[in-house]
């Protein structure tokens, strides 16, 4: 079975083994990384019912900039402290920070 968007740390060293028997070389955090803004774009497609707005790393660990269609940026969602970190140590609070976030920008915009 294929991880194609991890949401625990149980699932990210899953698609960590499922790249090295792919010949991809990852590490944990590249995974941890895409895993948080992959989970970030699914809910804000989720929020606005399609994929209209686009998720990007602001500051690599500590933000990520929301955009609007127009690509103007509408929002930030930032890390407690690093979203590796509280990835590791708390995933499940990682996406529900980033739903609780994520609707305000889209509620606000």
């Amino acid at each position: 079975m294929s991880i194609l968007v991890p949401t625990n740390m149980t699932e990210v060293a899953e698609k960590l083994n499922e790249d090295k028997n792919r010949g991809i070389e990852t590490t944990q955090r590249a995974i941890i990384l895409q895993a948080v803004l992959d989970n970030a774009q699914d809910i804000l497609n989720g929020a606005l019912e399609g994929p209209y707005w686009k998720v990007k790393w602001g500051k690599e660990d500590e933000s990520l900039i929301i955009y609007d269609i127009m690509n103007q940026e509408v929002g930030t969602v930032t890390a407690a402290d690093s979203f590796i970190e509280n990835f590791r140590n708390n995933p499940a609070s990682v996406i529900r920070s980033l739903d609780d976030q994520i609707q305000k920008i889209v509620k606000n915009a």
